[in-house]
């Protein structure tokens, strides 16, 4: 009985084999049509995609690159896909920084942003371009690759040029005529022109003290417009800065007496170091901080400079009592033209002319507030 019902048994374990196959066939083949479907989706995404797109391997040499890349830079897949990126065009994309920060990225699972190329392009011209790179996984391959972002700013570029030399130029223009009326002003208040009664005498006192707030701002705004171009650099020679902070502190010391505030100097104990450093643009940040710090402080508040000899920098700090900064707001008021309140007179730009000095020096910036128990400035000079 058992040798007749063998063969039948051997059927069906083939039958079941065959269905198995058949199961996984299908399987397999669903399989592949999904991953057709998904490369083709995605290819249809990056194809929609205005910005040039580059996918590089581990040996940065070009997989594929959108139609948007093909368009703008006027070139065709055959010249483009198999090549190095360095070998592409007129070896536009070969710039050491760029090479440091693409072959990088693999090897360290880094990437980066905000890349600038300006270049002089085979079949575009004279462009800028911003790069960003991606790393990507390509899990049928079980590869690591790079999607490489192309952006064309030239016209973005252009315009911020634009916007600086025609606002320089009004800026300019402006303080031209402040400065002859202020000259003339000067003189009539001094009586050249005719004696003046009391009231006459006030109220161009006050014209005299508004035009000098308008000339700070437009001084301010040129100053800002230069080092915004970047066309500050700083005259480095040795400089003393305990005697420029005591110089400070003795100029605005009428000004705190007024607001019955008392203005102190913390020194350490050996004497403080010379720093190589423009000691006009260093006089500008410690002068600024200084004011704010009083025209923050109440009646009868304290504001604190305190100098600190540390490893390799000077570490200067301004403290006072007053009005403090909102938490939200801490961040941004070294940013151009923000200003905590409002109402409050004066550019916005003080602070971001200051971090700009102090950056430009080597040094660092930064702000601590608590609100309505005060605030600390503090900048530091590396030494020699």
């Amino acid at each position: 009985m058992e040798d007749q019902n063998k063969p039948r048994e051997d059927l069906i374990h083939e039958l079941r084999e065959l269905q198995h196959l058949f199961t996984d066939s299908e399987e397999c083949r669903r399989a592949e049509v999904a991953v057709q479907e998904a490369r083709g989706y995605a290819a249809s995404i990056i194809e929609t995609i205005r910005e040039p797109l580059l996918v590089l391997d581990a040996d940065l040499k070009v997989l594929s690159a959108n139609r948007s890349f093909y368009t703008i830079f006027k070139v065709t897949p055959e010249e483009t896909v198999g090549s190095y990126i360095y070998d592409l065009g007129n070896q536009q994309w070969d710039i050491p920084g760029l090479r440091v920060l693409l072959e990088d990225m693999l090897p360290q699972n880094t990437q980066f942003d905000d890349f600038e190329v300006e270049h002089d392009f085979t079949t575009i011209g004279h462009k800028t371009m911003m790069l960003n790179a991606r790393q990507i996984l390509n899990e049928e391959l079980g590869k690591r690759m790079i999607l490489l972002a192309i952006e064309d700013i030239t016209g973005l570029r252009k315009l911020e040029r634009e916007r600086r030399n025609i606002l320089s130029m009004f800026a300019h223009d402006m303080k031209n005529p402040l400065v002859t009326s202020e000259g003339f002003l000067s003189r009539i208040i001094s009586g050249k022109a005719g004696s003046l009664t009391e009231k006459q005498q006030n109220y161009l006192e006050i014209i005299r003290d508004e035009l000098n707030i308008v000339s700070q701002l437009i001084s301010d705004f040129l100053d800002f417009s230069k080092f915004e171009a970047q066309e500050y650099t700083p005259i480095l020679v040795p400089f003393n800065v305990q005697t420029e902070i005591q110089k400070n502190i003795e100029t605005e010391e009428m000004t705190a007496e007024k607001k019955e505030i008392t203005i102190s100097l913390e020194l350490p104990d050996t004497a403080v170091p010379m720093v190589n450093a423009d000691g006009a643009m260093i006089h500008r940040v410690i002068r600024n901080l200084l004011d704010n710090a009083i025209k923050y402080t109440d009646s009868g508040g304290a504001v604190t400079v305190k100098v600190t000899d540390r490893d390799n920098e000077i570490l200067v700090s301004v403290k006072d009592t007053g009005t403090g900064i909102p938490e939200d707001r801490l961040p941004y008021i070294f940013d151009s033209f923000y200003r905590v309140k409002r109402d409050a007179k004066g550019s916005g730009l003080g602070l971001s002319i200051a971090k700009t000095i102090i950056e430009t020096h080597g040094g660092r910036i930064w702000a601590e507030s608590t609100l309505a128990k005060g605030s600390v400035f503090s900048f530091t000079l590396p030494k020699p």
